[in-house]
């Protein structure tokens, strides 16, 4: 049922992604920036790997319970969609991305409360090499020692609450966001 789903998943994938608000400068401007001065978004990229995400359940009850398992199946979606290999990398938390990789096909963005960096991998990598299994295997077999994806979560959230509850004025909402917007 879920090889269905992840199937009919990517046929609307084909047919639904457009780009929105892309933020990449050009080649010529990125070759004359210093290292990390222009950062872009491919948004397309984003789509794809946010319709991954649902169409593969992988945060729901079923999904995955670590990141090396969530991390292949996004990155077998995204490559299958594209046709070409991708990298994908995710953390609990925010992180600086150093790659040899200079085009226009990456995306670093927040989803699910993990920050993910997915990217065109820099040379020419065939999707369907029997290495794709080997590191399959690697990443179901996540001795990373990450939290559990729903403990992750939980976490963020319980800590998210927590700031309101003990932030100036605890207990008044009004207060809370007053001082968030700006206003005292």
């Amino acid at each position: 049922m879920k090889l269905l789903i992840f199937l009919l998943g990517l046929t609307l994938v084909n047919f639904q992604v457009q780009g929105q608000e892309d933020t990449c400068p050009s080649l010529r401007e990125r070759l004359r920036s210093k290292p990390g001065k222009h950062f872009c978004c491919d948004s397309k990229i984003k789509t794809v790997v946010e319709t991954g995400m649902k169409t593969l359940d992988l945060f729901g009850v079923g999904g995955p319970k670590t990141l090396g398992p969530i991390v292949q199946a996004l990155s077998q979606f995204v490559q299958r969609h594209f046709q070409v290999a991708y990298e994908v990398i995710m953390a609990p938390k925010d992180f600086q991305l150093n790659t040899n990789y200079n085009g226009t096909k990456l995306c670093k963005f927040e989803s699910n409360n993990y920050m993910l960096a997915v990217y065109e991998t820099p040379g020419d990598y065939d999707i369907n090499s029997p290495e794709e299994t080997y590191f399959y295997n690697f990443a179901a077999n996540d001795k990373l020692r990450l939290p559990d994806v729903a403990k992750h979560i939980s976490q963020r959230l319980h800590n998210a609450a927590n700031l309101v509850r003990e932030g100036a004025g605890a207990g008044s909402i009004q207060n809370n966001l007053g001082g968030f917007l700006g206003r005292k």
